[in-house]
């Protein structure tokens, strides 16, 4: 299982690459916390993406790949420093709880909320990773990886770090 935090699941929609999340780590669905899916909730977006969002297992589809999970950040307010409830987003934190009970992996690109997940023992990846890994398995090709790279740059304005840049393309 994936769980994936609201920056990451927004570029990858903006481009309509959302099932790439899919197809890379061969899963049926992927799981957002409730702090996601009220983050979403905010966006010009969230009309669009809507319908690919099941709140039961038993709604889960071809269509509907993304199980909400309900996350209630009071009962684990012990989890987190104060600097950490401060700094880091309801959507992070969020998924952070649902790491901390499940073991998965979290698909989020904030640094921050990187080093700190990390910092508690959970495994994370971010944008550059995860296409590295699709292109290393060759679950895309290169091509496809240019294009994913320009259309983030252009639809989401992502900017690649020259480092990741050069792994990614060469």
């Amino acid at each position: 299982m994936a769980i994936l935090d609201t920056d990451f699941l927004s570029s990858f929609f903006k481009i309509g690459k959302l099932k790439l999340v899919l197809r890379a780590l061969n899963l049926k669905h992927v799981v957002i916390p409730s702090t996601v899916y009220e983050e979403l909730k905010e966006t010009k977006f969230f009309n669009e993406i809507s319908s690919v969002f099941a709140f039961d297992e038993k709604e889960l589809n071809e269509n509907r790949f993304i199980l909400v999970k309900t996350v209630d950040l009071m009962e684990w307010k012990e989890n987190f420093t104060k600097e950490e409830t401060i700094t880091l987003g309801k959507g992070e934190l969020g998924c952070f709880v649902l790491a901390e009970n499940s073991g998965d992996t979290i698909l989020i690109d904030d640094q921050r909320a990187r080093v700190v997940a990390k910092g508690k023992g959970l495994k994370v990846v971010s944008i550059p990773a995860f296409l590295l890994f699709c292109k290393k398995k060759n679950v895309v090709s290169l091509n496809e990886i240019r294009k994913i790279v320009e259309e983030l740059r252009e639809m989401d304005y992502y900017e690649f770090s020259e480092e990741s840049r050069e792994l990614l393309l060469k």
